[in-house]
């Protein structure tokens, strides 16, 4: 066989795959953005479990990403808009925002965000194993495991000191303190600043301080309900968090990119004339985390305990298109399927229930 036969079917081939990507929908031949942490950068993030990274999302990807998250404000249901007034923590909070929206899909999937958590995890290296035993040429991949957009506003309460608990991060814990644990990307649709105040303040190092590991025992001890308020529980934790508080100046489009279990609370406005005047402060949230991750089972919330008979100790990646694959590439039979959506934690029921009971005491 001569040279230039031998090399026909696989010109024949990259022409079907270009002639495939030009016709059929863009999320089938999807792979995120690339980017290229130094080695300053992912040594800072190793220290810390933070790094900020400047214009991850410009242009177009950030004015559509702004106008869904407005969208998403002006549309909450009753019952979130009544809850609002029990508990104004954020004046907006919607998650699995990517389904419905298509600009939040392309930032969940398609921005530059997984590749950086990928680098900054080690999941791009040649293993493909959690216990490094199994040496392969394939990346470990980093699947989504929550989203969020989040509206902040003066007069809100937001959360205080605290790491994401099972409702908001359903794996397990046994990897406390190392590089895989998952991360958030957490991405300003709003200019914030330090002296203005309203955007999100870390404690840096707390993936991996003694007194953190304090503060996660006693929020997990008293359930969800007391996520937020590590400050009645353990004053002390509190303190010591607000003595590592780093706040950043940021424009529309940066992001702050903390390891799974730093601690981090919104940052109340500060000057209480400014503050009248400051609109909503747009968020999102990115939750990723490795697709070998450990899936924890808390409560019946998530779908997929009900579609994939999801059970603790199952890596995610058995919920398929509850969790969908990101990076290295995103997965078409999962980033495409219609799904059920999770079930809300306060139905229009519930919250009316509150209010009687709180008129009545």
């Amino acid at each position: 066989m001569t040279g230039r036969s031998a090399s026909q079917p696989s010109s024949c081939f990259s022409l079907f795959f270009l002639l495939a990507c030009a016709f059929l929908p863009l999320h089938t031949c999807s792979k995120p953005a690339p980017y290229t942490l130094s080695p300053h950068q992912i040594q800072t993030f190793k220290r810390d479990g933070v790094l900020v990274v400047r214009g991850l999302l410009a242009d177009k990807d950030l004015k559509d990403a702004v106008r869904a998250a407005k969208r998403i404000q002006l549309c909450r249901t009753l019952s979130q808009r009544l809850l609002y007034r029990i508990f104004p923590s954020y004046q907006s909070l919607q998650f699995q925002t990517w389904r419905r929206h298509k600009s939040l899909e392309r930032v969940a999937f398609d921005s530059a965000a997984s590749t950086i958590c990928a680098q900054l995890m080690g999941l791009d290296g040649p293993v493909n194993s959690k216990n490094n035993s199994d040496m392969n040429s394939s990346p470990r991949p980093v699947r989504l495991l929550k989203d969020a957009v989040l509206g902040y506003r003066n007069g809100d309460k937001g959360c205080g000191w605290h790491v994401d608990d099972k409702i908001f991060w359903p794996t397990e814990d046994g990897n406390v303190g190392k590089s895989d644990a998952g991360i958030n990307v957490w991405i300003t649709l709003s200019p914030v600043s330090a002296a203005e105040g309203g955007g999100l303040a870390v404690a840096p190092g707390t993936h991996k301080a003694q007194f953190a590991k304090n503060a996660r025992e006693a929020i997990a001890a008293k359930g969800p309900m007391t996520t937020c308020i590590l400050e009645s529980l353990r004053p002390d934790c509190h303190q010591k968090m607000e003595k590592l508080k780093q706040v950043y100046d940021l424009q529309p489009g940066d992001a702050i990119i903390h390891d799974r279990y730093v601690f981090h609370r919104a940052d109340a406005f500060v000057d209480p004339i400014q503050r009248k005047r400051a609109n909503t402060k747009h968020r999102i949230s990115l939750r990723y985390v490795p697709a070998d991750a450990t899936f924890y089972k808390f409560g019946d919330n998530e779908r997929a305990v009900q579609e994939k008979d999801m059970v603790t100790g199952d890596e995610l990646s058995k919920g398929g298109e509850y969790y969908p694959q990101v990076w290295p590439d995103s997965l078409p039979e999962e980033r495409g399927k219609k799904v059920g959506a999770d079930k809300r934690f306060m139905s229009l029921t519930k919250v009316l229930g509150i209010m009687l009971q709180s008129k009545k005491e």
